[in-house]
């Protein structure tokens, strides 16, 4: 039978003491807006060893929010990893402790006259409308109908509301931007990170496509409070301010063709970006690694409208713990490290036009 387990019994099973926390910078910011935000989070990807991020990509696997905070201690790591355990082994009892620590959270914001809101995906992205429990046999969501939960999603066509108290944000990578117009038709808001500099554009849009007004999704964590048909830009954090996969754009373009020196600055920060190689006798240099190869072929795109030549390379680097098939987008160039893995020089060659 299928019961909530105390903090203690959750311990003693590896599964983390607790499974919803309240220490997360960004969702505390809602507190002067009136709400108190409780998050969860879960090991993201496949680095438990289970994936509960089905759609995620190259970009958002290596530029993952999980290494954002405190996420870069072990402890944390641990407790994410043992949350994540929990659900796969016993997600009833999993649904029950989810419960009862909902429960206390609305008692607590009660006596500190806030309004509670949930977050259950901080760092994965889980159906949670599909998941039913309990003798009644209902959602989470339906457990507690007069509460506001909210969640970001990189599932295409997921619905913006998959239950009346839950708001679901179409989160952008760079595999799925082709779904961004249809998540703006069904006003449902679309995330987006950018890099600094440049920082948020005040529009922005899918290449040659319909733009949309950007708001500063830092500013608060509050997604369900965002006016409808909004781009909600939010700067690179973590190992996405290393990004070089399209997932975090600098300014409107995934690379700035006209600003090749940021890309040099992001390559003497970034020793995991792939090194110079021979192409056809000449030296070519990488200009993006780990990406899809739909992202690349659109950087090389890029590149060869500047009147650069452009070639696309397989790798296999390690992205969320695992070994992947990704592409780079080399250009002529010098390139090469120091023993210790510091930039020694970096050229990009001039256009041939």
């Amino acid at each position: 039978m299928a019961k909530s387990f105390s903090s203690e019994e959750m311990k003693k099973r590896g599964y983390a003491a607790s499974l919803l926390t309240t220490s997360n910078a960004k969702t505390i910011k809602g507190e002067k807006y009136g709400y108190k935000t409780y998050i969860m989070h879960l090991s993201p990807s496949n680095i438990s060893g289970n994936n509960t991020c089905p759609s995620s990509s190259l970009g958002c696997a290596s530029a993952c929010l999980n290494t954002a905070g405190m996420g870069c201690y072990g402890t944390v790591q641990n407790a994410r990893i043992g949350r994540t355990k929990f659900f796969f082994e016993d997600q009833p009892n999993f649904m029950l402790r989810l419960e009862d620590e909902i429960k206390k959270g609305i008692a607590s914001s009660k006596k500190a006259n806030l309004i509670p809101t949930f977050r259950l995906n901080g760092t994965s992205d889980i159906k949670w409308e599909k998941i039913k429990y309990g003798k009644d046999d209902k959602t989470i969501f339906e457990k507690f109908p007069n509460v506001q939960f909210y969640d970001y999603t990189k599932i295409p066509n997921r619905k913006k509301n998959p239950a009346p108290n839950y708001e679901v944000v179409f989160s952008r990578s760079e595999d799925n931007e082709r779904f961004v117009k249809k998540a703006m038709e069904r006003e449902q808001n679309v995330a987006v990170v950018f890099g600094t500099p440049p920082g948020l554009p005040k529009k922005w849009g899918p290449d040659g496509g319909k733009q949309w007004k950007v708001i500063d999704g830092d500013k608060s964590d509050l997604r369900f409070l965002d006016p409808k048909k909004s781009i909600i830009g939010l700067t690179a954090k973590g190992r996405g301010k290393r990004d070089t996969t399209g997932f975090v754009l600098y300014g409107t373009g995934v690379i700035d063709i006209d600003n090749l020196a940021e890309y040099r600055k992001r390559a003497q920060k970034d020793p995991s970006i792939i090194g110079q190689r021979q192409i056809d006798g000449k030296a070519y240099v990488p200009i993006q690694s780990q990406l899809s190869k739909a992202a690349a072929d659109r950087t090389a795109a890029l590149l060869r409208s500047t009147g650069r030549n452009a070639r696309i390379v397989t790798h296999r680097p390690s992205i969320g713990g695992q070994s992947r098939t990704a592409f780079a987008v080399y250009t002529p160039g010098a390139y090469a490290r120091h023993r210790t893995g510091a930039l020694k020089r970096i050229t990009i060659n001039a256009p041939s036009r």
